[in-house]
């Protein structure tokens, strides 16, 4: 309990002034602002596919893995998307950075493909050298992302971090905040217990805090606790099938979270900087 209403008196303190509030279906008819930040969690099965769209500019943070390309391209294609500021892969696994090949090699094009790998990195890894040699055929400047780095996407800000000390492709997957006025969400790829463990105890409180929350590894294994704990997100996403993890249910429960998962449909999650709005189109739905 005193561990509860500590980490309950931070995120008082945090809120203050720099959350927004998470409400579950979509945005009121009337009243709501054209001037948004959406960001949607494409389902491709146990993969990442995330599409940021703000300010009329797109970017996809990963692509999932090519048996699902349809997926990821039916959604692209149902918002008229074939050109995207950015093409940011995380990490080089083929359920994040296979998708974001295949869309090149489709002719949708992008300013820039990001990523966060030295050259000899890229040419050690068969997916991210044939990925970032398809965005060089295809005229997309390639680009080097550092930790603390930020980019923009129309008036949303995004800071990239990562953690080294670990020999794990998943370790040291790049992960992103984005910014939105009042309104925060971690994108947190496939970072492990001890990364998360690192960041915790590295970053400031405010920078950990975030209204939403892209589950790490597709939920497979329960959050660190303490990374749980200073980021203390109203809602989070698991790039999965419900029936594909285990411990991060009860998790989830414990804390009053109802997580929706995005193999199962897409997740769109919307912001005008003050509150989030969130709802799912389910495939059935859709068929």
């Amino acid at each position: 309990m005193k561990k509860f209403l500590a980490v309950l008196m931070l995120m008082m303190m945090l809120c203050g002034t720099a959350c927004a509030k998470v409400y579950m279906g979509r945005p009121p008819a009337e009243g709501w602002t054209e001037d948004v930040l959406r960001v949607t969690a494409i389902p491709v099965g146990e993969g990442d596919a995330l599409l940021l769209e703000c300010g009329g500019e797109a970017m996809m943070v990963d692509g999932g893995p090519s048996a699902l390309y349809h997926q990821l391209t039916g959604a692209l294609d149902a918002r008229g998307i074939k050109h995207f500021k950015y093409l940011l892969n995380t990490h080089y696994h083929d359920d994040h950075i296979n998708g974001l090949y295949h869309l090149m090699k489709n002719d949708y094009t992008a300013d820039e493909y990001m990523h966060p790998y030295s050259n000899v990195m890229v040419q050690g890894d068969k997916f991210e050298k044939r990925t970032v040699e398809m965005a060089q055929k295809k005229g997309i400047t390639v680009h080097r992302l550092y930790k603390g780095d930020v980019i923009t996407l129309g008036g949303a800000s995004i800071q990239v971090f990562r953690y080294w000390d670990i020999p794990n492709a998943n370790a040291r997957s790049m992960i992103e905040r984005v910014q939105f006025g009042e309104a925060s969400i971690w994108l947190t790829a496939d970072i492990t217990g001890l990364s998360q463990e690192y960041y915790a105890g590295a970053l400031e409180p405010e920078v950990l805090k975030a209204d939403i929350m892209k589950v790490p590894h597709h939920g497979i294994t329960p959050v660190q606790a303490g990374f749980m704990d200073a980021v203390a997100p109203e809602f989070c996403v698991i790039t999965n099938y419900e029936d594909g993890v285990g411990m991060i249910k009860g998790q989830m429960e414990e804390r009053g979270i109802t997580p929706l998962y995005s193999a199962e449909g897409e997740i769109i999650m919307e912001t005008d900087g003050r509150d989030w709005y969130v709802w799912q189109n389910l495939l059935k739905e859709a068929e």
